[in-house]
Order: C-alpha cells, then sequence, then structure tokens
C-alpha cells in the first residue's frame, strides 16, 4: 500500500519528514513531494499551503503522479465542540464545506455542485485502522465525526455556531474537505486528521503558536502509528 500524506503547514509535516528514509523530492506547481519509507511503508509527503485551493491542487497532483491508494490530510484545528480540549485528537467519517453555498439558487446549503452531495464520506476501513492508532496515544481523548473545511480562520462565536447548526462538525479547518472532494473525484480513499490547536472563538487566538506546536505532534503520532497497522 501506498500512502499519502499531506499538511498545511510545516510544523505538521516537518516531523513526518524528518524520520524518513531514501527520500527522493519533486517540486511541482510550487509543492514539493517527498517520497520515501516511513515506519517501513512506501509514502509521499508534502505540504500542500494554506487553504482549499492549494490543498486541491496538492491532493490532484499527487494522485496522478505518484499514484496512492489512500490519503490521510494531517494537521490542526479549531473546536466546534465543548467537549473538545487542545491537542485532542479528531477523527473524520465525513468532510462538508462550510462556505460552499449556493442557497441561493435554491440548493441547501453546503451542497456541493457536480457530485450533489453535503457530506462526503471517508473510507470506513481507513477511519477504523486510524481510530486505533489514535487510541494507542495516551492521555488523548479521541472522536469520530464531522470535520468541516472553509477559507475561513474561525475565530467568532458567530461563525462556530453557523457551521454547528448547519453541518453539526466537531471541528473547523481550511483543507480537509477540498482533498477529500479530489479524492472522491478520484475514488481514492481518505481520511482526515486534526488535533485541537485552539477553540474557534477568538479565547485562544494568541496562544495558537504555542498550541499549534503541541497539537502537530499528536497528529504526528498518529500518523506513525497508523503506518506501525497498515
Amino acid at each position: 500500500m501506498k500512502i499519502g500524506i499531506i499538511g498545511a503547514m510545516d510544523v505538521e509535516v516537518a516531523g513526518l519528514i524528518e524520520s524518513m528514509e531514501n527520500i527522493k523530492k519533486e517540486e511541482i506547481s510550487s509543492v514539493v513531494y517527498y517520497e520515501g519509507k516511513l515506519q517501513g511503508k512506501d509514502v509521499i509527503v508534502a505540504k500542500c499551503g494554506i487553504g482549499k485551493v492549494h490543498a486541491a491542487v496538492c491532493a490532484q497532483t499527487m494522485i496522478l503522479k505518484y499514484s496512492p491508494d489512500v490519503i490521510i490530510n494531517t494537521g490542526v484545528a479549531g473546536s466546534l465542540n465543548s467537549n473538545l480540549n487542545i491537542a485532542d485528537l479528531v477523527i473524520s467519517n465525513k468532510v462538508v464545506q462550510h462556505d460552499f453555498d449556493t442557497s441561493g439558487i435554491g440548493d441547501p446549503i453546503g451542497l456541493i455542485s457536480g457530485i450533489n452531495l453535503i457530506e462526503i464520506p471517508c473510507s470506513p476501513n481507513i477511519v477504523e485502522k486510524i481510530e486505533n492508532a489514535a487510541k494507542l496515544i495516551e492521555k488523548t481523548n479521541v472522536f469520530v465525526g464531522t470535520i468541516a473545511s472553509g477559507d475561513q480562520f474561525i475565530c467568532n462565536m458567530s461563525k462556530k455556531e453557523y457551521i454547528v447548526e448547519h453541518f453539526n462538525a466537531l471541528c473547523a479547518e481550511m483543507e480537509g474537505a477540498a482533498i477529500g472532494h479530489v479524492c472522491y473525484l478520484n475514488n481514492v480513499d481518505f481520511c482526515i486528521v486534526r488535533a485541537i490547536s485552539d477553540k474557534a472563538d477568538g479565547s485562544a487566538h494568541m496562544d495558537f503558536p504555542s498550541f499549534v506546536q503541541i497539537a502537530a505532534k499528536k497528529s504526528t503520532a498518529l500518523i506513525n502509528n497508523f503506518l506501525k497497522t497498515v
């Protein structure tokens, strides 16, 4: 099995790249792809950049160039659920684009034109394996549910409440559903992994740089555990 791993920021993939062996690097469309071995498995790791367009470009290129069997998007997210705290882990069983809105022409909010879905489902088999890998991490709360993506850093209560009301999502970030959209179009299994870095309401905004480091280490540990089991 060949596994693609995508993160948006350096902090989300640096630990994985540092642990890789037999690395081959290639830059395509301003994204550097690292192909090699991690935990004895064939992997391709890339930092896509922040936002849905960057994420989609990276995922589509990775599929066309490297033909991964599954793509895992790892990183950090803001909590939308009061039970989620800093460094807790969220594993997607479906993804939504909270900023996709053609309701002005009568569509439900979040309906993605062309595929006619609001929720894009993840591979149950991959979700189960990642959840089991997450449970191996000590002192870590693990949640499985909807992850919402949009080209916005969520940091106010009104937007947070809007996403929960319409999508019942556990956390919000800026790339996962775009990667899921691309994988769905290409019939590639995928799953999104997020460690909580903030509360998405502005309360922890000033501490984001320190919290993101803590959260990224947790998601990196999860990916390594997952690779040991596949």
